[in-house]
């Protein structure tokens, strides 16, 4: 009897020892769970954090809880506008969101977007990006990330620190260039290009270093641009891309679980509602210049068949240097008109 005691006071505590474990040690769920860093490389104030990037990592963490978590990280510290590709390849973050200029000479068939009178929205545009994407014809450049979504942002405008004779009279001005094409819209039209990074430009304007500068409206509240600008030249002369996207060999290595959902929220709606939030900006930052009595003059119909005239080399060109670039602006275009018809 006595040995029998002993045997089941042991059994007890054994028990006793099994339980605590099993507290101690996480569920396998949690266990399970993948954390990815995201970084978005603006401020925490910018719109763009504030009403789409942090609003989309609640979403997937909510329905993720368990299996995967979205570590978002505001500011340039762990990754700026010119690494973020670099260190979200070498694993430094997991998802990153920049423009496809920031990896120089990486993306040249996003370029796409540059050319001069082809679409003015955003919504347009991204969606006719995620579809290019789908069909393959952007696969060589996407050989190392997955893109999750895409933005083509609105179209660029000239904005100049004082009023022009005429808005088509831009001989001898100076104005900034954040791209090959546009650098070649401003030298086609008779002005000088200049190369300064959009966080220099407001400094630029300021000290007289440049005239103007070509950019959509959507950098005017977030740089304050209304402060070193007073007339504005509504035309469609292009614009450029970004993406929120994460290394390829990353997202191979991801648990299934984990994978799908990513996959879920990078879908064509996602894109197309990042494309509805940057023309809500574009015409925000619109709004800016507005109340404050700034001049905003839109091309003639004279004045834009002259443009034209001017510029109609720049999609040649774009189409001779850039790898399948006639398949890809074809392709492109039939999109665009696409999407604007509804579908």
């Amino acid at each position: 009897m006595f040995y029998n005691r002993k045997l089941a006071s042991i059994a007890a505590s054994v028990l006793v020892i099994a339980a605590g474990a099993a507290l101690a040690v996480p569920s396998s769920a949690s266990a399970e769970e993948t954390t990815l860093l995201l970084a978005t490389t603006n401020i925490p104030t910018a719109p763009l954090n504030v009403r789409v990037i942090h609003a989309w990592a609640e979403r997937l963490n909510k329905e993720g809880a368990g299996v995967l978590k979205i570590d978002v990280r505001d500011g340039p510290t762990v990754a700026n506008h010119s690494n973020y590709y670099d260190r979200t390849l070498n694993d430094v973050i997991q998802i990153a969101w920049g423009l496809h200029s920031g990896a120089a000479g990486k993306f040249p068939r996003m370029e796409v977007t540059s050319i001069p009178f082809v679409t003015e929205k955003s919504e347009a545009s991204s969606v006719a990006l995620h579809r290019l994407y789908k069909s393959g014809l952007l696969a060589p450049e996407y050989d190392e990330a997955i893109p999750l979504m895409f933005v083509g942002f609105p179209t660029s405008q000239f904005h100049f620190r004082s009023a022009l004779k005429s808005p088509d009279d831009l001989k001898g001005l100076k104005i900034i260039a954040g791209n090959k094409t546009l650098a070649e819209i401003v030298t086609a039209l008779g002005a000088a290009p200049v190369s300064i990074i959009v966080t220099e430009v407001y400094q630029a304007l300021q000290r007289g270093a440049a005239d103007g500068t070509g950019t959509p409206w959507t950098a005017f509240e977030i740089f304050k641009l209304a402060e070193v600008t007073k007339y504005h030249v509504e035309a469609p002369i292009g614009g450029a891309t970004g993406h929120v996207m994460m290394a390829k060999k990353k997202y191979a290595m991801l648990p299934e679980p984990a994978r799908k959902l990513i996959d879920k929220y990078a879908d064509e709606q996602e894109t197309r509602t990042f494309g509805v939030f940057w023309d809500k900006v574009q015409e925000e930052g619109r709004n800016i210049s507005r109340a404050a009595n700034q001049t905003i003059v839109e091309l003639t119909p004279a004045q834009t068949a002259q443009w034209k005239q001017k510029l109609a080399s720049i999609e040649a060109e774009w189409v001779k240097r850039t790898p399948d670039g006639e398949k890809v602006m074809s392709r492109y275009r039939a999109l665009v008109q696409e999407v604007k018809a509804g579908s």
